[in-house]
């Protein structure tokens, strides 16, 4: 029911995020030009640069919570929070001083290619990234309603982004100076702290006063010492490092090798695909919960061979439906300002097949022996989709980056996951010799 639930809200959130996103393009296009809209893809996109902001350590209180049979008094958990959050204030606390040292340095323009020329480029960046490290250890929250088998609400209130960060963008380009065009992206920013801090409170209601409780206790360190998390943490860190380095990178290679122009084109495709993408990862995660907590009761019967093919169909069918009608759709969005190549709405369309193909086979996997057998995978598909990137983007353009990701998730991911499944089912699903295959 949670599966059907989150494929609902990400349904309702990808129509709000959509035309919001249509619409933000359009302002931004119409009332700034092309340069402003590369930057704003550029800075809007940083934060999934470091989406790794509990170093993996958040995937033990997905676990714990969903088998846990009162998680609102369970002690074991509250520890689990209380050194979780501390790992989060110190990222968040390095992420400032990295932040600072880029923009002290210079590092921010380089960065950001061809648009970091415009003029406060490197401020914007600068005051976007701290914005976004203020809010890291609200971002509890979405471990905390994933594994109480909530993630329709968590996809529901980050569905309030996108109106928010519409509403800033209008209001800077109707009533700001042209020069405001450099801080458009902050708009993103300050509407995703707002969000954050909604879904923090929606958190601290779903686990009281169990959440409120272990968060108190972080400053605390002598007094409530910590407890094991990266035993899952490390293995599961190699995975969320690999996430913004095989895709959010891929917008900043592109900015290196090719032209505004480029990078313009990749975030208006990648608005409309990325949206659909969402779907795909809204119904991929809330199998997480299930598969888990069915694997500890003994009641997983089945792999998660269907469930990809039925995510990898539909996927291919929502986009060959918009490369139909591509032509009408990004001269619509793009007001036409932007040429949109077919190839790399074809391009796009194969990433997320391949990623839907790819999350109910990871989302199986996440048990410890599990996570652990992904790092390999997942850090091939991290090198070679980076290292084919350098190589295709210079002839390919925008296209180029994102075939690199398709191709790698499949030879690397999808293909070698479901080898793996298929010969270690019994203990996968749950079987008698689980026991003995799984790691103390």
């Amino acid at each position: 029911m949670s599966v059907f639930l989150a494929l609902g809200a990400r349904a309702v959130s990808m129509a709000i995020s959509l035309v919001c996103g249509v619409l933000t393009v359009r302002l931004i296009l119409g009332g700034s030009g092309v340069e402003y809209y590369a930057l704003y893809t550029l800075v809007a996109s940083l934060p999934g640069l470091i989406s790794f902001s509990d170093l993996g350590s958040g995937a033990v209180l997905v676990n714990s919570i969903a088998v846990s049979d009162n998680p609102r008094s369970d002690r074991r958990i509250r520890a689990q929070l209380t050194t979780v959050g501390r790992i989060m204030v110190a990222f968040a606390g390095a992420g400032m001083v990295v932040n600072a040292v880029l923009y002290l340095t210079g590092a921010w323009g380089a960065i950001l290619g061809e648009a970091g020329s415009i003029p406060g480029a490197d401020l914007a960046a600068f005051v976007s990234l701290m914005i976004f490290c203020l809010g890291i250890p609200l971002g509890i929250w979405q471990r905390v309603l994933l594994g109480l088998h909530k993630n329709h609400l968590i996809i529901l209130i980050q569905a309030a982004q996108g109106p928010l960060n519409l509403l800033l963008v209008w209001l800077l380009v109707s009533f700001a100076p042209p020069s405001a065009g450099t801080f458009l992206a902050l708009s993103s920013m300050v509407s995703g702290f707002v969000v954050a801090a909604a879904g923090f409170g929606f958190a601290l209601a779903a686990l009281a006063p169990l959440l409120g409780t272990a968060l108190r206790d972080v400053p605390g360190v002598r007094r409530v010492p910590g407890v094991r998390v990266m035993h899952v943490g490390w293995p599961m860190l190699v995975q969320l490092v690999s996430a913004p380095l095989s895709v959010a990178l891929l917008r900043y290679v592109l900015a290196q090798s090719g032209s505004t122009h480029e990078v313009a084109e990749y975030g208006a495709v990648g608005q409309v695909f990325f949206a659909i993408n969402g779907v795909v990862a809204a119904g991929g995660l809330a199998l997480w919960p299930l598969f888990t907590r069915a694997r500890a009761r003994g009641t997983l019967t089945r792999g998660p061979y269907l469930v990809a093919a039925m995510f990898a169909g539909g996927a291919a069918v929502v986009c060959a439906i918009v490369w139909a009608v591509s032509p009408w759709l990004f001269a619509f969005i793009t007001d036409g300002t932007l040429d949109v190549a077919g190839t790399t709405v074809l391009a796009f369309g194969a990433m997320v097949v391949c990623q839907a193909a790819l999350y109910p086979l990871g989302m199986f996997l996440m048990d410890e022996a599990g996570i652990r057998f992904q790092m390999i995978p997942v850090a091939l598909m991290t090198v070679s989709t980076i290292a084919l990137a350098l190589i295709v983007t210079p002839p390919l353009g925008a296209a180029g980056p994102v075939l690199a990701n398709a191709f790698s998730v499949l030879v690397f991911q999808v293909i070698p996951f479901a080898v793996y499944i298929s010969r270690h089912r019994e203990r996968l699903l749950g079987g008698p010799s689980s026991q003995e295959e799984a790691p103390e």
